[in-house]
């Protein structure tokens, strides 16, 4: 059981970005449905997989309540999380041609398809050399990982952010600025959902823990909710 009150808010908050983020990509996908707007799956997809990007943290917590033990192996843990990352960014970008470059959006999701699997598979082949780990407690912390910037998945993950903050993030600001009214506003929430998204991953990857715990999660669901606004309709 946790042994500090950090591991129950560490478990309890990376819970809670999972669920709310299940929540809204879920609705997303049924308002979608309805009203059959491709737009709006691919962006609710994009959602789902942002929250899945808590998925060790959630299920080391959860494994901990029932068993008083850590996932084990442990490498599992970044695994579980980080794989979601290459999918999530390649639909993100499917939204930004589509809606920046429409002509050629095929191309720039196919640039970013063929380094996802890339990406993949260093991941994959070498999940233990991705990343840093560290456990204070085994059974009352949880796992905490962060990237070993001398090897190749660092660089990948690098490269993801840098293009959501550029392409997504201000290539839809500069659209808001062209548009007015509802069209505008729309923009903006895009501009600004891929731009807290891109922020706040910074911040987490340079940031303690504990410091960063709620200004993270809370980002992430901010995110996903102007995400969410910037394509319902």
């Amino acid at each position: 059981m946790f042994a500090t009150i950090e591991g129950w808010l560490n478990g309890i908050s990376a819970l809670g970005v999972l669920s709310i983020n299940l929540i809204i990509g879920f609705y997303g996908l049924y308002k979608a449905s309805k009203l059959k707007a491709k737009l709006l799956t691919v962006t609710a997809l994009t959602i789902i997989f942002v929250g899945f990007l808590w998925l060790g943290p959630t299920t080391d917590f959860i494994k901990i309540l029932i068993t008083d033990s850590n996932i084990d192996p442990y490498w599992v843990y970044p695994l579980l999380s980080y794989m979601w990352a290459a999918p999530g960014i390649t639909l993100g970008m499917y939204i930004g041609g589509e809606l920046l470059i429409p002509k050629k959006k095929w191309i720039l999701v196919g640039i970013f398809l063929i380094i996802s699997i890339v990406y993949e598979y260093f991941l994959f082949s070498n999940p233990l050399g991705s990343f840093h780990f560290d456990l204070p407690t085994p059974g009352s912390d949880l796992i905490d990982t962060s990237s070993n910037y001398s090897y190749y998945t660092s660089y990948f993950l690098i490269v993801f952010i840098l293009s959501i903050l550029i392409f997504n993030g201000i290539g839809f600001l500069m659209k808001a600025k062209q548009a007015t009214g509802i069209l505008r506003r729309k923009f903006l929430y895009l501009s600004l959902g891929f731009i807290v998204f891109a922020i706040i991953v910074i911040f987490d990857s340079v940031v303690p823990p504990v410091t960063a715990l709620f200004i993270v999660r809370f980002g992430i669901i901010v995110s996903s909710i102007l995400l969410y606004l910037g394509i319902k309709t």
